[in-house]
């Protein structure tokens, strides 16, 4: 008498899953997640306050390098952002949610880069001076103004501002 060899039940072909097992798939997806997204929420105590800076050390150190003038800060604006690389000193202003920047250095090399590559499209008027008006391709407008070997600029290519919160800015030089 010859054995028969044990009857191996037949796999499931792929696709012929049931929708118990995409149910179960599902669960396991969401064990997963949800406590990762409920761990992953910011804190209430978590707000977004600007924590303003004083930018007089970064202004002390540019007017010694370039003898030329700093800003003031515009009424209503908060200094946010400060820096100083030894070459171009940065100072970043935000009023609600406007941002803008003062940059300042020696000669005029930098400025290309700072406007974003952008190019000298006319003049404007701030504060009795005359300042150069310069665009980049994403309409982002700085204005520039040389103080003898000092250059400052007002703009730049992270700042949000309107034409005339810019000028607010630059009328504050001497």
């Amino acid at each position: 008498m010859t054995d028969a060899p044990p009857a191996v039940p037949q796999k499931k072909r792929r696709g012929r899953e049931t929708a118990l097992d995409m149910v179960r798939t599902l669960a396991v997806v969401f064990a997963l997640v949800i406590p990762l997204w409920f761990f992953g929420q910011a804190s209430p105590s978590d707000s977004k306050k600007i924590r303003p800076v004083d930018p007089s050390e970064t202004y002390t150190d540019y007017h010694s390098v370039t003898g030329g003038p700093a800003p003031t800060t515009p009424a209503g604006w908060t200094p946010n952002v400060q820096a100083y690389d030894g070459e171009v000193a940065r100072v970043g202003y935000v009023h609600g949610k406007h941002y803008m920047e003062w940059q300042g250095s020696t000669g005029t090399a930098w400025v290309y880069d700072a406007t974003g590559k952008g190019s000298r499209t006319g003049a404007v008027s701030a504060g009795g001076a005359e300042w150069q008006r310069w665009e980049d391709g994403s309409g982002h407008v700085s204005l520039v103004r040389s103080f003898g070997k000092a250059t400052a600029l007002v703009g730049g290519v992270r700042e949000n501002a309107t034409l005339a919160e810019l000028q607010s800015l630059a009328a504050t030089f001497p």
